[in-house]
């Protein structure tokens, strides 16, 4: 009795590669190892998690998620909500593949074709469960965000992202320099504190999922890194860069990182204050335009950000669903098992903050080196 496949994909996405090619190429890797039966179920903008529910129940044997991070998050969802354990192929379609990138499916460099060994990893994957998260009624399954970092994901046109890939997002960032921080109130483990930023994310994949992949162990242990990011000078923006674009792991970036299992982000009506650094660039950007562009207005609600689409405002309630959901890995991914200490809050802090620091009660964040709004 041959297998069942369900291939979810977005027909009016724009990809690397025509529709009609990796279809055929992929209907015919599968059946040269056994025999499927291979369905396919285009998505809408009117389908929503729900209405993929219903098909998750046997004879299925396996679901692909054929696309970028917007389709792959759309099947881990419904995957999700069924409570499904049928496993889940990424078959790396989009520009930023964060998920794809993470369990090894993609290689991390900005320039590597996604679909290199993505063919043999639908034959030759190995299941593994992974976390979720919950984010406002959403899930995901690799990064939230708020501020002006995050806006810069959502900003490319999707025509850009086509013919530029991971260089679309290069310009959107460094327009980010020129916008002024915000503030923002996070409560977590016990704690609540307000502080001036430029970004705000809560990622499952490590390390925003950009610079380098992470540990399988990393993607099921239960917990979601809370980076608190505050860029103020040109050698923070290059330490940034090559923290998240080239996986560098100094200790100089200027971000702090908590490991979380929920956590609650609210903008304040209040704009930031620019570094002198920030305030040149928004004086360059101005002279380029030929004209002076206004800051946002000092609204109590920003833009949420879900692995580069625009998703609702905040406030930003987010908690994990540990191992909520069944992927398929590279072999050699799935033989890595390792899970971090549950008794190591704090994994990477910013220059300055105290090694130990406790999670669990309430706590004067100026003095560990944020700047602190209060």
């Amino acid at each position: 009795m041959p297998k069942h496949a369900l291939v979810i994909y977005n027909p009016a996405a724009k990809s690397q590669v025509q529709t009609e090619t990796w279809i055929g190429q992929l209907v015919e890797k599968l059946n040269q190892h056994d025999e499927y039966l291979v369905s396919f179920y285009p998505t809408t903008a009117e389908t929503g998690p729900e209405h993929l529910v219903p098909l998750f129940k046997p004879p299925l044997d396996l679901i692909i998620a054929a696309g970028g991070d917007g389709t792959v998050r759309f099947a881990l969802a419904a995957l999700a909500k069924a409570k499904s354990r049928i496993p889940c192929a990424i078959f790396p379609l989009g520009t930023g593949n964060v998920l794809a990138r993470n369990l090894g499916i993609v290689r991390e460099s900005i320039l590597a074709n996604p679909l290199e060994h993505a063919f043999d990893y639908l034959v030759n994957g190995r299941p593994v469960q992974i976390d979720m998260a919950l984010m406002n009624g959403e899930y995901f399954a690799g990064m939230a965000g708020v501020g002006p970092i995050s806006d810069a994901f959502m900003r490319p046109a999707r025509e850009l992202k086509t013919k530029f890939r991971l260089m679309a997002y290069i310009s959107a960032m460094i327009q980010t320099i020129a916008m002024p921080p915000r503030v923002f109130r996070i409560t977590t483990g016990g704690m609540s504190f307000k502080v001036q930023a430029s970004g705000i994310f809560v990622a499952n994949v490590e390390d925003l999922g950009m610079g380098k992949r992470s540990e399988v162990g990393n993607l099921s242990d239960g917990f979601l890194e809370l980076h608190i990011v505050d860029p103020v000078n040109f050698t923070d923006y290059v330490n940034l860069g090559f923290r998240f674009a080239a996986g560098s792991v100094d200790e100089k970036a200027p971000e702090c990182i908590l490991r979380v299992k929920e956590a609650v982000v609210e903008s304040l009506p209040r704009r930031g204050v620019r570094s002198e650094f920030q305030r040149m660039a928004k004086e360059v950007r101005n002279f380029l335009a030929g004209k002076k562009t206004a800051d946002p207005s000092r609204m109590s609600q920003a833009p949420i950000m879900i692995d580069g689409e625009e998703c609702g405002v905040t406030p930003m309630r987010v908690t994990i669903l540990p191992q909520a959901v069944t992927v398929l890995v590279p072999p050699q991914r799935a033989e890595v098992k390792m899970t971090p200490s549950e008794e190591e809050p704090l994994r990477r802090p910013m220059p300055g903050l105290l090694e130990n620091m406790d999670v669990t009660h309430q706590l004067n964040y100026d003095d560990y080196g944020l700047r602190d709004v209060s």
